[in-house]
């Protein structure tokens, strides 16, 4: 039986979102609350680190789009500070902190302290109690809990998927790693199907099955990472797309030699 989520009591200021937005306010007011339990410090400061997705789901009514937007935007006004501090190169999370000193000057009424304290030690007690963490703020659980969100016919999808990369790369690729099914499971919820990866892979492979530099680049984490997969299907060709069932669009023939005479003659 799944455990029911609970959620993270945020504090909310209507007063604080008067001045920088409600959406602003919530997720600003969200990441001072993970900065008052973080332990990742750099250059003397607190970070919280997030891709999109594990923002969407800490705030499961918004989209990425809308958490890309909300972070451009507190970025260009100051609020918020972003950087990487990841150990892989190829990894691109962000690592976010709060510009207190800038939001001061705004005016704004922040979280009183006093209530983050009251959340925080509330934490601090379920730890003590060999609780469970909440899944909004706990990357650990998220991570376990993950891959049991694939429904039966996903799964089938996967292994098919892998299949098809492994029969067109010649690779031996598992389509049970917890790596594999998160990327596929994510470009799933996007609206993704089976003809669009296959797509993909014969594109790509197209491409880079006999470069000795670029088939290496043949495996799952490159191909349908976040970033550039849409890209790599907009480069699949006319004929390809045909042959594995795509429905191309092909202007009609207009013939004016033919058609009646509007004098009639």
């Amino acid at each position: 039986m799944k455990r029911p989520i609970q959620s993270v009591r945020i504090p909310f200021s209507p007063k604080f979102a008067a001045v920088v937005g409600i959406n602003e306010a919530l997720f600003l007011q969200q990441l001072h609350y993970r900065l008052q339990i973080s332990t990742n410090i750099h250059h003397g400061h607190k970070w919280v680190y997030n891709t999109y997705k594990q923002w969407t789901d800490e705030f499961p009514c918004w989209t990425i789009h809308l958490i890309k937007r909300l972070v451009t935007k507190l970025e260009k006004e100051g609020l918020i500070i972003t950087s990487e501090y990841n150990k892989m190169p190829m990894d691109r999370t962000k690592w976010y902190r709060i510009d207190y000193e800038k939001l001061s000057q705004q005016g704004g009424e922040f979280v009183p302290f006093e209530q983050t304290e009251s959340v925080y030690s509330e934490e601090q007690n379920r730890l003590s109690e060999k609780s469970v963490l909440l899944p909004a703020i706990t990357k650990e659980l998220k991570q376990t809990t993950k891959n049991k969100r694939a429904s039966e016919k996903n799964l089938a999808t996967i292994s098919s998927v892998i299949e098809y990369l492994n029969q067109k790369a010649s690779k031996r690729f598992k389509c049970r790693t917890n790596a594999t099914m998160n990327i596929l499971q994510d470009r799933m919820e996007e609206g993704y199907t089976l003809e669009d990866f296959k797509l993909v892979i014969d594109t790509k492979t197209a491409q880079w099955l006999n470069d000795p530099q670029f088939r290496n680049y043949l495996q799952p984490s490159t191909l349908f990472k976040a970033e550039k997969f849409e890209n790599y299907l907009n480069e699949a060709p006319v004929k390809t797309a045909r042959s594995i069932g795509y429905e191309v669009y092909k202007s009609p023939e207009l013939d004016f030699g033919k058609g009646e005479n509007i004098y009639g003659l």
